[in-house]
């Protein structure tokens, strides 16, 4: 029997467990297919970094950036997801709500590209430490998403502030005080699922609400199989293959690196992402590349 499960993700560009949730997230989805719908909130964690204080993770004080970048590396051993902390300390943001707004512009243009985006997002914040509260490099992120950047740069500095407002406002009413936070709902029945969840925890959530088990998908591993994967969603850290595909880390290397080998990947610093090469543009008339 087909169930309809939808999936509320209460999140922020930059909170370390949600880019540690993306492989769980990706495993669901190729899990479930079109039984599954996800949609993003957003939380806005950091107002202003000044005044920001999470006594729990050690963070606040002078000292706050290089306190988020142990707390991302220590988050990190655990989650698997990579991160690169090195040029994160050295661009300090004023605040997370830029990424926050800008999600909600690239959502009012196209829902598909903004998650996307938002990958994107969640990809600078983590691994290649870029300010995320520049408003030129949100915009360039956009367009390089696919997003149309002069319509993306109006809906920023005009609606998008208010769907912000709106999305804070859900996390009001539904009590999300930390990040992430996911709202299940199985044919109509509901739970809010605080913090970090395995992919079986998840699963049982959604049998529980759906009161059987949903029909899953298991995935078959090969490198082709990987390589289709990648070229769906642009990108992959080797915990997404390892957890989507239920492989061991160790085979999710090889495979993957047997992919950069012939050409069909790239992974420009080791241990960080893999992603298809950047297309090359070729002259319609001349025949000529480069």
């Amino acid at each position: 029997m087909r169930h309809t499960v939808e999936l509320v993700a209460y999140t922020d560009p930059y909170c370390t467990w949600c880019w540690g949730s993306e492989p769980i997230l990706r495993h669901l989805q190729e899990a479930y297919g079109d039984q599954l719908s996800i949609r993003y909130v957003m939380g806005g964690l950091v107002e202003d970094s000044k005044t920001f204080n999470d006594p729990m993770n050690g963070i606040g004080g002078s000292n706050w950036l290089q306190a988020i970048a142990d707390h991302w590396v220590e988050a990190s051993r655990r989650h698997g997801m990579p991160v690169a902390v090195t040029e994160f300390v050295r661009t300090p943001f004023a605040s997370t709500w830029p990424s926050n707004i800008a999600y909600e512009a690239a959502k009012l243009q196209d829902v598909t590209l903004a998650n996307r985006y938002l990958r994107r997002l969640r990809e600078v914040a983590a691994t290649e430490g870029a300010g995320l509260d520049r408003v030129e490099l949100l915009a360039d992120l956009a367009q390089e998403t696919g997003l149309e950047r002069n319509r993306f740069m109006a809906d920023f500095k005009g609606q998008a502030e208010d769907e912000f407002a709106q999305d804070r406002r859900e996390c009001l009413a539904r009590d999300v005080r930390g990040f992430p936070t996911f709202l299940v709902a199985a044919d109509g029945k509901e739970r809010l699922a605080r913090g970090y969840r395995t992919y079986e925890q998840m699963v049982g959530l959604i049998d529980l609400l759906a009161g059987e088990p949903v029909e899953r998908r298991k995935p078959a591993f090969s490198d082709f199989s990987v390589l289709d994967f990648v070229e769906k969603y642009g990108s992959a850290a080797v915990r997404e293959i390892s957890e989507v595909f239920e492989v061991p880390n160790a085979q999710a290397v090889e495979a993957l690196d047997r992919l950069v080998v012939v050409g069909s990947l790239e992974c420009q610093k080791p241990g960080l992402l893999y992603r298809t090469p950047a297309s090359v543009a070729c002259d319609v008339t001349t025949g000529r590349c480069g």
